[in-house]
């Protein structure tokens, strides 16, 4: 299958590579229950856990053709995606599902993080160098290290809504790309990220200066476009410490969200209530302001 698009629809490689990793994973947990419950012994279903999934990204130009009703891209780019499938990566990697990018995607994109440096002679273009990510990899390890932080609303003692009028692939980059935060967060002085394994992920710590207070988080789960969790420090009390929930869902016209702040406590266990009270009376007023930047911001690239 072919698809294009423009960048305006993916806000950065972070969001894309993770685009892909949830393709991957669909497909390979509908594969392992197609095993595990198919009986039938016709060749297409016993062949079922020899198929794969490779995806091939490119960054270029091309014309669009109208044919009636259908509509075709043509150019050399288009050309050059059609000859990436054709590679030897797996011979020369090892590597059996993967996502092979082009040099021109991973300098749009901006991220080569646990990406596998390759090249290749083809025909008409010489020699091209690209770049792999180890798909099957990824997506043992989110089975290995998955656990769940979740909380639905009634777990927690203050719940914000919004309905965004914004695509949730946007909403979601901007409420976990660092310089996106920053530019639509009200009265914040920067944002950093640390990424201990150079993905925004579980393990991720954030840095939020705000004018009012220095906030510190990190990721706790990480369920991409579908929800994440942090537990966030009380900057007026060391040692507490609080568990958040971000959940997005798509609808016709945008993205409903859901923040969900649960009981702060210190390492012992012990409820800190003035911590979530004051959390709660903050974020009343943050929140509403800071949702508001965001739709101004972005309106345009929808």
């Amino acid at each position: 299958m072919l698809a294009y698009s423009t960048n305006t629809e993916f806000p950065s490689g972070e969001v894309f590579l993770t685009i892909c990793e949830n393709l991957y994973n669909a497909f390979a947990d509908r594969q392992r229950d197609i095993i595990a419950n198919t009986t039938c012994p016709c060749q297409a279903c016993a062949n079922v856990g020899n198929l794969d999934l490779k995806i091939m990204a490119h960054y270029g130009t091309f014309e669009e053709m109208k044919f009636g009703p259908m509509t075709d891209i043509s150019g050399s780019d288009v050309i050059l995606v059609h000859r990436m499938s054709k590679t030897d990566v797996k011979v020369a990697t090892g590597i059996r599902s993967y996502a092979l990018f082009s040099e021109a995607a991973i300098e749009a994109m901006n991220i080569d993080a646990a990406l596998t440096p390759y090249s290749q002679d083809i025909e008409h273009f010489g020699n091209v160098s690209m770049k792999v990510y180890d798909l099957g990899a990824a997506w043992e390890k989110f089975r290995a290290g998955r656990e769940r932080f979740f909380l639905n609303e009634e777990d927690g003692t203050w719940t914000y809504r919004r309905h965004l009028d914004l695509p949730i692939n946007i909403v979601w980059d901007a409420l976990t790309a660092a310089d996106s935060k920053q530019r639509w967060m009200v009265n914040m002085k920067a944002v950093t990220v640390d990424n201990p394994e150079d993905r925004i992920g579980a393990g991720s710590g954030y840095h939020c200066a705000h004018e009012a207070a220095d906030f510190k988080y990190w990721v706790t789960d990480w369920e991409p476009f579908d929800y994440f969790s942090t537990r966030i420090n009380d900057p007026a009390r060391e040692g507490i410490d609080t568990p958040e929930t971000y959940q997005l869902v798509a609808t016709d016209t945008g993205t409903d969200l859901r923040y969900t702040m649960g009981q702060a406590s210190d390492a012992d266990g012990n409820r800190s209530k003035i911590s979530e009270e004051e959390a709660a009376g903050f974020l009343s007023e943050f929140w509403p302001a800071c949702f508001d930047e965001m739709e101004a911001l972005y309106k345009g690239r929808s």
